[in-house]
């Protein structure tokens, strides 16, 4: 087959004209039409993702930056980067379609990705360990004695490495500041829960800015009263200076895939006070570094119209009682706000 996803015949624009006319871009597009199809499912396969948004998003922007200079480089940079995405995120629907184009862009960590997707769908421990070690024996031995290879200390070879989930994190993310940049699909995640500790800090510092990211938000249902009240929280906190942020801002965005996974077990919640006669946020100017029992008080609509939300998603995604349902939702909420303010140390 040659040509894009989309009728040459109906092009109306440079930007379709030239892909319709050059084969790389052509090929490039046909490959986005297959990984995009098999991304629209959210990563437990129970709803939609948010891939559609992501993409519309993208035409938009391609379609902007792209109508001046260098047309031809400029989509083959934004395709090549949308791609990456979507490869990603459709790895564990199209294995084959999608490996090789993360072969195609970097040879060096399609290895990785691979490891990772027998690592998630690999059942008996001994086989999973023998196909992982395959895979990443030369990066684990390129890196294992370097400096940023600390959280390897105690990792003897790849075969170990791929022995365990603590392990096999471990070498992701000494792999990802080793400048592989992995994003570990929302799907190896809901597959092999214990991989979940990829998104912890690793190092205590600025370093850990570099750690293996997630493709979660993408990859699961539109939470859209639940990420505005997550802003507003996050909005309010002080600046942070030092390097300990990157460490805090991990933690965070850890407990933010906890919730929209359904970890009950992985955040840590206090009671909420969301009385009916409590201070609303219809007052709320623009005040800034507000403390959180103050910021609670301002947000008492948000919080239960976000708990509301995330209880009809535990229902609807997870099976969970809707009595249960709205109590793990408050406590996650709950979980989202304290953790927006542990996102800098205060004195």
């Amino acid at each position: 087959m040659s040509g894009p996803s989309f009728s040459c015949e109906a092009s109306s624009n440079a930007i379709e004209r030239m892909i319709c006319n050059d084969p790389a871009l052509s090929t490039r597009d046909r490959t986005m039409a297959v990984l995009f199809a098999a991304s629209r499912s959210d990563a437990s396969d129970r709803g939609l993702s948010q891939q559609q948004t992501v993409q519309r998003q993208w035409l938009k922007t391609r379609d902007k930056q792209c109508s001046n200079d260098d047309m031809h480089a400029c989509l083959v940079s934004a395709y090549d980067e949308r791609l990456n995405q979507l490869a990603v995120a459709a790895l564990f629907r199209a294995p084959d379609v999608a490996l090789a184009e993360l072969a195609r862009q970097n040879s060096r960590s399609a290895p990785l990705y691979e490891a990772i997707y027998r690592y998630a769908t690999i059942e008996d421990g001994a086989d999973r360990a023998t196909a992982v070690e395959r895979l990443i024996a030369p990066s684990f031995e390129a890196l294992h004695d370097k400096p940023v290879a600390s959280p390897l200390s105690g990792v003897k070879n790849a075969h170990e490495a791929a022995s365990s989930d603590k392990n096999f994190s471990a070498f992701l993310n000494v792999a990802s500041v080793d400048d592989y940049s992995l994003t570990i699909p929302c799907s190896a995640l809901v597959r092999r829960p214990g991989l979940l500790g990829v998104l912890r800090s690793e190092y205590g510092g600025a370093i850990d800015g570099r750690l293996t990211q997630s493709d979660c938000k993408a990859m699961t249902s539109r939470l859209k009263t639940v990420d505005r009240l997550t802003e507003a929280a996050v909005a309010v906190q002080p600046s942070c200076p030092g390097t300990i942020r990157f460490s805090l801002a991990r933690e965070f965005d850890y407990t933010l895939v906890a919730v929209r996974l359904h970890r009950t077990d992985l955040w840590k919640a206090k009671a909420l006070d969301i009385s009916p006669g409590a201070q609303d946020e219809n007052n709320d100017g623009a005040e800034k570094e507000v403390d959180e029992p103050h910021f609670i008080a301002r947000h008492q609509a948000s919080i239960r119209d976000a708990s509301d939300e995330l209880a009809m998603y535990y229902s609807s995604h997870f099976g969970v009682p809707p009595v249960l349902a709205k109590e793990q939702a408050m406590s996650a909420v709950s979980a989202l706000i304290s953790g927006a303010f542990d996102l800098c140390e205060r004195g």
